[in-house]
C-alpha cells in the first residue's frame, strides 16, 4: 500500500511539470501566430430599453365592483346602504369611528418608520459589503522544492513498483529484505572467508529490515558479510555463467602420518559473470559495522542513499506544511462576499414590501380620516354586505366586508406585482388584446384593490410577491362582448428607458471586476474595465459607464481574444 502511495505522488508530480512544461510551450507558440480579431461597434449591438411590461389575462364583464375590506368590525360607526340598494359614484357607504382611525394612524406610521429604519441600516451594511475587497482564502500549495525531483521521483517510483525478485529469472533481486535467501545459501556461511552473495539488478535497494538482520545479535556476537554483485543476463534475461577452475585440498591419513603435502583436485564449475559495463558492480557489507536501521527504511545498495518511502516523504510534507504556519485570513472570500450581497439585496427587498404595504394600508386610513365615510368609486348595486356584529351575509367569494357591483359598460380585470404598486395607479391606461379576434384595445385603470389575491391565477409572475387585482375600464367596446377573454400588459419603468445595454456574453469577469475586449487607437485589443448595471430580458446587462456606443467591441473569447491582438472590422453582422 505504501509503494502504491509513493507512486501516485510521483506521477502526479510528474503531470504537473509536464502540463506546465506543455503550457509554455503552448503559449510561445501561440504567441507566433498572426491572429486579428473582429470588432464592431458598440451601437451596433445595444439593446436599448424601452422599459418592461406587467402582463395577465383577465374576462371582459358588464360590470366592474368596488370592495370593502376591514380589519376589524368595531372600527365600523355606520352602514348607510343594505344589499340590493342602487348607488351613484359618490354615494356614502359605510362610517369609521375616526378616534380609532387616529389610533391605527400613528400605529401604522410608526410601523413604516421602524420598517424605514431597518431599510436604512440594511442600506449602509449593503454598502459596506459592497465596497469590502474580497480576500484570498486558497489555501497556498505546498513547496515541494525542498525535496521534489521529478524525473527522479518517477524513476524511484518504477523502481518501488517492481516484484522482489526479477520476472525472468527469480535468483536475481530487484530488492533485499531479511527473508531474501542468498545465491550461495548452501555453501557460505557469512563470515568474512565465505559470505553471502546475492545477485541483483542495477539500482537495487535494501530494507532496514535486511540490515537488522546481519548485525550482531548479542553485544558478544558476530556479524554476517555479505556481497552484493550486479550480474550480466544473457539473451533470455536468465544470470549469464561462465566456467571457473576450483581448487580442491583432499587430505587422507595417510598424508598427515607422513607428513606429505595434501593432495589437490582441480574441477571446472558455473558461476556467474558480473557485469563490467557498471562500475562499481559490487558491493560488501560487514554486519559488525551496521547501527541501528528502521525497517520500514530503505536504501540503495550501491549509492547508499535513501529511497524515499510512504512514510517518510509523507514526514517531509508535514515539516513543509508546518513551516508556512499558513491560517485562513479573515473576511470574505469572493464567493462568500458574493453570497453576502445577494442575501443583504433580498433582505432588503422584503423590507421595502413591508413598507410598501404599510404605506398603501396607511393611504387608505387616511383618505377616510377626515370625516370616516367611505364614499362609492362607480355606478352600480350594493351585492353583499355584512352586520356590524359579523353575522350579516359575507361575500364569500372575496371575504370583504361590503361588495358594489357596476352595470355600465365594459370592464376587465388584471393583477399587478406589489413591487410596481408605487408606479402603477388609476388612471393609466393599458392595453388589451382580444383572444378571440385579436383585436387591440385601450382602457383605462379605475381602481387597485388594497388588499393582495391569492396567488396570481390571472398572469404568469414571481411567485415570491403578493399581486394585487386592478380593474380597468374599456372606453371603446363596440368590438368586444361580455366574457370574451383579453391579454393585458401595462408598461412600466419608462422613465429608465434608452441606456446602453448588450449581451452579457459580451462582458467577463475578473478578480470581481467587468471588463470588455475593445479596439484603442492603434487598432490593438485591450481590456476595458466596465460598471454593469441591472439584467433585462435575461440576457443584456445594462453598462453604466467604461464603454460608449462609439467604441469598437470584440466577443471575448477564443484565441485571438487577447491584449495587444491586431484588429479589424467586422464586415458582414448577422442580427
Amino acid at each position: 500500500m505504501k509503494i502504491k502511495k509513493v507512486i501516485a505522488v510521483a506521477v502526479a508530480l510528474a503531470v504537473t511539470g509536464g502540463a506546465v512544461y506543455g503550457g509554455i510551450y503552448a503559449y510561445e507558440a501561440y504567441q507566433s501566430e498572426n491572429l486579428v480579431a473582429e470588432v464592431q461597434p458598440v451601437s451596433s449591438i445595444n439593446w436599448g430599453y424601452w422599459g418592461d411590461q406587467e402582463t395577465s389575462y383577465g374576462m371582459v364583464t358588464n360590470d366592474s365592483s368596488q370592495e370593502i375590506y376591514l380589519e376589524n368590525d368595531s372600527r365600523v360607526e355606520e352602514v348607510y346602504v343594505e344589499q340590493g340598494d342602487e348607488v351613484k359614484t359618490g354615494d356614502a357607504l359605510i362610517k369609521y369611528d375616526t378616534s380609532e382611525i387616529e389610533i391605527e394612524i400613528k400605529r401604522k406610521e410608526l410601523d413604516i418608520s421602524t420598517t424605514a429604519n431597518s431599510i436604512a441600516k440594511a442600506q449602509r451594511a449593503l454598502e459596506v459589503l459592497k465596497q469590502t475587497k474580497p480576500v484570498d482564502k486558497t489555501r497556498p500549495e505546498i513547496d515541494t522544492s525542498k525535496y521534489d525531483d521529478t524525473k527522479k521521483k518517477e524513476e524511484e517510483a518504477k523502481e518501488l513498483s517492481l516484484p522482489e525478485t526479477d520476472e525472468k529469472d527469480s535468483r536475481i533481486y530487484n530488492y533485499v529484505t531479511a527473508s531474501s535467501v542468498p545465491y550461495n545459501a548452501k555453501e557460505a556461511d557469512g563470515s568474512e572467508e565465505n559470505p553471502y552473495i546475492y545477485y541483483v539488478n542495477k539500482g537495487a535497494y535494501a530494507y532496514g529490515s535486511f540490515f537488522n538482520s546481519i548485525r550482531p545479535t548479542s553485544s558478544s556476537g558476530e556479524g554476517k558479510h555479505v556481497v552484493f554483485i550486479i550480474c550480466k543476463k544473457d539473451s533470455k534475461g536468465k544470470i549469464l555463467m561462465e566456467s571457473s577452475a576450483v581448487e580442491e585440498t583432499v587430505e587422507t591419513t595417510e598424508t598427515t602420518e607422513t607428513s606429505e603435502e595434501p593432495e589437490k583436485t582441480i574441477y571446472e564449475t558455473l558461476i556467474p559473470v558480473p557485469d563490467d559495463s557498471v562500475s562499481p558492480n559490487t558491493k560488501t557489507f560487514d554486519g559488525n559495522g551496521l547501527t541501528a536501521y528502521d525497517s520500514d527504511r530503505m536504501w540503495y545498495i550501491f549509492s547508499g542513499e535513501e529511497v524515499e518511502t510512504d512514510s517518510s516523504l509523507q514526514d517531509l510534507l508535514d515539516s513543509i506544511e508546518e513551516e508556512q504556519e499558513w491560517e485562513e485570513p479573515e473576511g470574505y472570500s469572493e464567493t462568500e462576499l458574493a453570497a453576502a450581497i445577494e442575501e443583504k439585496e433580498q433582505e432588503i427587498k422584503k423590507l421595502d414590501l413591508q413598507r410598501r404595504k404599510e404605506e398603501l394600508e396607511l393611504e387608505s386610513l387616511e383618505n377616510t380620516a377626515s370625516d370616516g365615510v367611505v364614499y362609492a368609486k362607480i355606478d352600480g348595486t350594493v351585492k353583499s354586505v355584512r352586520e356590524i356584529s359579523g353575522s350579516g351575509s359575507e361575500d364569500e367569494e372575496s371575504g370583504a366586508f361590503m361588495v358594489v357591483t357596476g352595470s355600465e359598460g365594459l370592464y376587465v380585470s388584471g393583477t399587478i406585482s406589489e413591487l410596481l404598486l408605487d408606479e402603477i395607479k388609476p388612471g393609466m391606461v393599458i392595453t388589451a388584446n382580444s383572444w378571440e379576434t385579436g383585436n387591440t384595445f385601450q382602457a383605462t385603470i379605475t381602481g387597485i384593490s388594497d388588499y393582495p389575491v391569492s396567488g396570481n391565477s390571472m398572469g404568469d409572475g414571481n411567485p415570491n410577491v403578493s399581486y394585487y387585482e386592478y380593474t380597468a375600464y374599456i372606453e371603446d367596446s363596440s368590438s368586444l362582448k361580455n366574457g370574451e377573454y383579453v391579454d393585458l400588459s401595462i408598461q412600466t419603468n419608462t422613465s429608465e428607458s434608452g441606456g446602453l445595454y448588450i449581451e452579457k456574453a459580451y462582458v467577463r469577469q475578473e478578480n470581481g471586476q467587468s471588463y470588455v475586449m475593445i479596439a484603442d487607437e492603434n487598432d490593438r485589443l485591450k481590456k476595458q474595465y466596465v460598471i454593469t448595471g441591472k439584467t433585462i430580458y435575461g440576457s443584456a446587462v445594462e453598462i453604466k459607464s467604461g464603454l460608449s456606443e462609439t467604441d469598437r467591441i470584440a466577443f471575448p473569447y477564443g484565441k485571438a481574444a487577447v491584449e495587444g491582438t491586431l484588429v479589424s472590422d467586422q464586415e458582414d453582422m448577422f442580427y
